[in-house]
């Protein structure tokens, strides 16, 4: 039996999951699952510990019955993803655990596969800043992701450039709501909408469980968000001007 705790903190919706599973040959099979998403509006660095500290004790769970801590490594937001990354590494140190590091664009590769059962997924999140993080995601035979264009920075508009293989006809992503050019594009590119937006927490814990089963682990003190955009603050202007990272 494995047991992981992962975290989802990428974007404005946080969320956790505790999750068990079962190997099976070279396939997981899930047993437990558990999601919880943190209160709209509040920083999830105030809400998300006493939600997972409710939620173990429902669960009857303790922190060492985990083989792993799972969380959202990015891109996404800057607070969000530190949040993740320093409460996944002060617990994994905690109990003695390594950590299973995900990225959110792979994570949402997953909840469009949950919703359409397509194994190619085009994955569009916004980055603020009007630019998208952009990747393409194949399913591999053991459940987990193979990026077949890596996770990346550009421009709503400049979509068209991207190497896109013609059998990924599934897209999915917050950039699909918040950037008219990018969701036109996608129609007129034939891509089907997967009405998945955000990653979340049960589908990153999947990614997850899939990374552990490998044996895929990263040592606590190795936990550090991947950004890929370089900025980590605006200017005045930019602020008064309504802009976020």
């Amino acid at each position: 039996m494995i047991k992981l705790l992962s975290l989802e903190t990428a974007t404005d919706r946080g969320s956790f999951c505790l999750w068990s599973g079962r190997a099976e040959g070279n396939l997981l099979k899930s047993q437990h699952v558990q999601t919880l998403t943190c209160p709209t509006g509040q920083p999830h660095a105030e809400t998300l510990l006493p939600l997972l500290r409710g939620a173990l004790a429902e669960a009857g769970w303790h922190l060492n019955d985990l083989d792993a801590i799972v969380y959202d490594a990015g891109p996404g937001m800057f607070t969000g993803l530190r949040v993740a990354a320093a409460l996944a590494q002060g617990l994994a140190v905690a109990c003695d655990k390594p950590l299973v590091p995900v990225s959110s664009l792979e994570a949402l590769a997953e909840s469009a596969y949950q919703l359409t059962g397509d194994g190619q997924i085009l994955t569009l999140l916004d980055a603020r800043m009007n630019q998208i993080y952009a990747a393409a995601w194949q399913r591999t035979s053991d459940q987990g992701w193979e990026a077949t264009i890596d996770p990346c920075l550009m421009d709503p508009e400049a979509l068209g450039t991207l190497p896109i293989r013609r059998d990924c006809h599934t897209v999915a992503g917050t950039a699909l709501d918040e950037y008219p050019a990018a969701a036109h594009w996608c129609r007129a590119a034939g891509k089907k909408d997967a009405q998945a937006r955000h990653p979340v927490a049960d589908a990153l814990a999947h990614v997850g469980a899939v990374r552990y089963h490998r044996g895929e682990r990263q040592d606590p003190a190795d936990a550090v968000p991947v950004y890929i955009r370089d900025r980590v603050a605006l200017t005045t202007a930019e602020r008064m001007a309504g802009q976020r990272l």
